[in-house]
């Protein structure tokens, strides 16, 4: 077996939180994308990380001073992520009700949002890892995080 596929194996063990992160780009067109490599790096200031694919439509409107949304999603939104991780479902990504798209486009319903600016980009191989600012945040009382592990939703 490859290097490539016991990390795989390895990495399927993790247990990961599920959200969408969300923007406008220059032309004021929306974009969605499931992303489960959300880390957050530190409390001052506050701010966190998010690794993209190179090849997502998502990717090239991602510059310093970008404004973004990450929407931690709750366990009822899991058709709303496998909405935002298929290509093929890409015009259906704001048909949910619970879109605010006023300005920087947020899940009302979501676990949390954390609205961010790009500050940093680093290129590594396939993806591109952004590290973003917070500048403001809220979140749902009740904890109910959507989860993924080995393949499957938890």
């Amino acid at each position: 077996m490859s290097i490539q596929d016991n990390f795989r194996l390895a990495m399927r063990r993790y247990i990961y939180s599920v959200s969408i992160m969300s923007n406008k780009d220059d032309n004021g067109d929306l974009n969605a994308i499931t992303v489960s490599s959300v880390t957050s790096i530190s409390m001052d200031p506050p701010s966190l990380l998010i690794c993209i694919n190179k090849s997502s439509r998502i990717h090239d409107t991602l510059k310093i001073g970008t404004k973004f949304c990450i929407n931690l999603l709750n366990k009822n939104q899991e058709g709303l992520s496998n909405i935002c991780s298929d290509e093929d479902s890409y015009e259906d990504r704001f048909k949910d009700e619970n879109w605010n798209i006023e300005s920087v486009p947020f899940l009302k319903n979501a676990q949390a949002n954390i609205f961010c600016k790009v500050d940093k980009l680093t290129s590594y191989h396939t993806h591109t890892i952004v590290v973003g600012l917070v500048e403001n945040s809220n979140h749902a009382e009740d904890i109910s995080t959507l989860t993924y592990v080995d393949g499957k939703y938890q």
